[in-house]
C-alpha cells in the first residue's frame, strides 16, 4: 500500500469515527440535561451537608509536576434524624472545599441519597458534551462534502 492509499483509508474511516463520536457525545448530553433537569426538579428539600472527607481519584499529567490528584468531597447531611452520606459529582486540584465545611443542599425527599448543591449551575456539563457533539459531526460533514 503506498501512502496515497493509506491517507485515503484513513480519511474513509476518520469520517466515520467523527460521525459517531459526534453521536455519543451529543447523546451522552441529551442524557445529562434530562437527568440534571430530573434532578432539580425532585431536590426540593434543603439541608446543610458538612464535608466528611475526600475521595482522591488519581490523575496522569504529562508536566513536571508529575502525579495530580482530583479530590472529590464526601459529605454527610441530617435527614429526619438519619444520616445521609454521598459525595459531590465534581472534583477539584486543589480541592474546593475542606473537611469541616458546610455546603446547602437539595435533596429528593422520596430518594434521601439524592442531592445537588444549592445555587450550582446544573446545565453546563450536558452543554459542553453537546458542543464537542456537534463539532465532531461538523467534522465528519466536512470530511464527507470534501473530496
Amino acid at each position: 500500500m503506498d501512502q496515497k492509499t493509506t491517507n485515503i483509508e484513513i480519511n474513509k474511516y476518520g469520517k466515520f469515527i467523527a460521525l459517531v463520536l459526534g453521536l455519543v457525545l451529543i447523546g451522552a448530553g441529551i442524557f445529562m440535561y434530562f437527568r440534571s433537569n430530573e434532578l432539580v426538579r425532585v431536590c426540593t428539600e434543603k439541608a446543610t451537608a458538612t464535608v466528611v472527607s475526600m475521595r482522591e481519584d488519581f490523575e496522569a499529567t504529562t508536566d513536571t509536576e508529575g502525579t495530580r490528584y482530583i479530590y472529590y468531597p464526601v459529605i454527610e447531611y441530617k435527614v429526619n434524624e438519619n444520616t445521609v452520606k454521598g459525595e459531590l459529582g465534581s472534583g477539584s486540584n486543589p480541592p474546593a472545599y475542606s473537611i469541616g465545611d458546610t455546603v446547602e443542599i437539595l435533596y429528593n425527599p422520596g430518594k434521601t441519597e439524592e442531592f445537588i448543591v444549592a445555587g450550582e449551575n446544573q446545565s453546563i456539563t450536558w452543554i459542553i458534551f453537546g458542543g464537542l457533539g456537534i463539532i465532531f459531526i461538523a467534522a465528519s460533514i466536512f470530511l464527507f462534502v470534501k473530496k
